[in-house]
């Protein structure tokens, strides 16, 4: 076994979707993986997934992953750093001070604690969407407290690397502002967006188009994760909303006083815009702009298979694509983006081969 610089044997503590996902990808690095987990069902699945093998009270381990919900990090933390003597200790926590604050109230060796965060995920959980990929090219936050010992976030900035990340160091009150505004709070927009459809009838919510299912996609996400996740996080998620809503409501105070309504509108919308250019583009790289080559699939076995060993067949690069289906007709949409450069000889090969375009 090939030596790695946080160890040998790693234990995950909680096998959802991202303690499963980060002993997959510690197994594809060549890692042994210990799992540990509460609900039996929830550890044979990730057992079954390939991440690893249950822990059976084995403490004999170099570094130890707590993967649990919010409220109960910083005491699971605090356990293991009892138990696993002489092992690093860490967590993928949403929020950082909450749990560091347990640790530090319990005492114990807090030189061999440090927080940590992957950011990566998805709106679904549990162990049977884990994948070894999830934390390709993403950005692994790393949250050292005042004493944590320079060995100890050295051995969780190399398993981020082992799992594909990029680890990135913050302070944890630094960590839980920034991510207020870049997670929890897009969460909540998200949910509120989508709540706000709920007193429509069902054939009248039908004819949203993709926009709204766009910007509502998080509102699929675990509830009870979530409350955990703001409640633990709840002066700078209460103050990201404010901002988030501040400028909305002004512009509906525009919209009713008939006055300044263009100008808001405008002001919102272009900020928009340049709040979106600042996102980091595929692999985490500078943002690109991409064309989206739209084309009509028939709703059969087979079309969408079809489709992509057609765009395959003509070396084309895909960035990112969508897939919709027309309410209440027999057909798809799917928006294939690639960049700028690629989209009209794709665009003529795909009319070629038959299919239809939108675009």
């Amino acid at each position: 076994m090939a030596h790695r610089a946080w160890g040998e044997r790693l234990l995950v503590v909680g096998t959802g979707l991202i303690g499963t996902s980060v002993g997959l990808a510690a197994r594809a690095a060549g890692a042994e993986v210990l799992l540990e987990d509460s609900d039996p069902g929830r550890l044979r699945l990730a057992i079954q997934a390939g991440a690893g093998r249950s822990a059976e009270g084995d403490l004999h381990v170099d570094l130890v992953v707590i993967a649990v919900p919010p409220r109960a990090t910083g005491l699971v933390a605090s356990t293991w750093l009892e138990l696993a003597q002489g092992a690093t200790v860490t967590h993928v926590c949403g929020v950082q001070s909450l749990p560091q604050r347990d640790v530090e109230l319990h005492g114990g060796d807090l030189t061999r604690f440090v927080g940590g965060h992957p950011i990566a995920g998805r709106e679904t959980s549990g162990p049977v969407y884990a994948s070894a990929d999830l934390f390709q090219e993403r950005p692994w936050v790393i949250c050292p407290t005042a004493v944590s010992s320079t060995e100890a976030s050295n051995r969780v900035a190399a398993l981020a690397d082992d799992c594909g990340a990029r680890p990135v160091v913050l302070d944890a009150a630094t960590h839980d502002a920034l991510l207020a505004r870049l997670s929890h709070v897009p969460q909540l927009v998200a949910s509120a967006l989508a709540g706000s459809i709920t007193g429509l009838d069902q054939d009248r919510a039908a004819l949203a188009g993709p926009g709204l299912r766009d910007t509502t996609r998080l509102a699929d996400s675990d509830p009870r994760l979530w409350t955990e996740i703001v409640t633990a996080n709840a002066a700078d998620v209460a103050g990201a909303l404010r901002d988030v809503a501040q400028p909305l409501l002004e512009l509906a105070a525009a919209l009713e006083a008939g006055t300044e309504a263009e100008t808001n509108a405008q002001a919102l919308l272009e900020e928009g815009r340049r709040g979106r250019s600042m996102l980091p583009g595929k692999h985490g790289g500078a943002p690109v702009e991409l064309r989206a080559v739209t084309v009509v699939i028939p709703d059969e076995p087979g079309a969408l298979a079809r489709l992509f060993g057609d765009v395959a067949a003509e070396s084309v690069n895909v960035e990112d694509m969508r897939v919709e289906h027309a309410t209440g007709q027999p057909l798809g949409i799917a928006e294939i983006l690639v960049l700028p450069a690629a989209y009209d000889r794709l665009a003529a090969a795909l009319r070629a081969r038959g299919w239809t375009l939108a675009s």
